[in-house]
């Protein structure tokens, strides 16, 4: 998510003596550090005409040739705008800890990211055709009993609720099996809940999933 958008090389990139005239003036490796510049949309071309000693009309000419069908002018920028919401997205707490772990645990499922007015929604997202809620679920109970966690539904749109417990822990659990309004989760195996414990498993084991 963290990686800007890149795009395919134009023939000229492979030409090897293209290349080498453009380093004996620019400095050895300048031709990759060239491409990797413009793949960057929230580089601009002022920047790098300004490293390379060159006019903005220059890079646009190198980027046309380099980088054939690759967005420009106002896509570029939008694609930048985006670039940094995604950034944002990921510094949200709760957000980027489901992410992780999804990532880590479920690296094959296609995650997609839900639209809103100032970017990206931060409290839900798509898994493949399921929308999935983030929620915080909140410690209730005495110091010395067993963990027990409040847990609030009223997701109606929602597939699947992701319930961040603590630091290392949480749930992933259908929400059509979670009660109105809400529930308590007490953390030991007899728990109903207790098999949504740190897996992601009712993606497969959940009819309809």
């Amino acid at each position: 998510m963290d990686t800007p958008p890149s795009h395919t090389l134009g023939p000229a990139a492979a030409d090897i003596r293209s290349v080498g005239l453009f380093e004996d003036r620019y400095g050895v490796g300048a031709h990759a550090r060239l491409v990797a510049l413009l793949q960057q949309p929230c580089v601009t071309f002022a920047e790098i005409a300004d490293r390379y000693g060159v006019t903005r009309e220059c890079v646009r000419q190198w980027h046309q040739r380099l980088l054939p069908g690759a967005p420009t002018g106002h896509e570029r920028q939008r694609l930048c705008r985006q670039y940094h919401r995604k950034r944002a997205l990921m510094k949200d707490q709760l957000f980027g800890g489901f992410y992780r772990r999804f990532r880590t645990q479920v690296p094959t499922r296609r995650l997609g990211l839900i639209p809103a007015r100032d970017g990206f929604r931060r409290r839900a997202v798509r898994l493949d055709r399921h929308v999935v809620a983030l929620r915080r679920a909140r410690a209730i109970g005495a110091p010395d009993a067993a963990a027990s966690y409040r847990l609030v539904n009223g997701v109606a749109n929602a597939d699947f609720v992701y319930y961040e417990l603590n630091g290392t822990d949480y749930l992933f659990v259908p929400r059509l099996i979670l009660p109105e309004g809400s529930a308590t989760f007490v953390d030991a195996p007899g728990s109903t809940l207790h098999p949504f414990k740190n897996t992601f498993g009712a993606l497969w084991h959940w009819p309809g999933a």
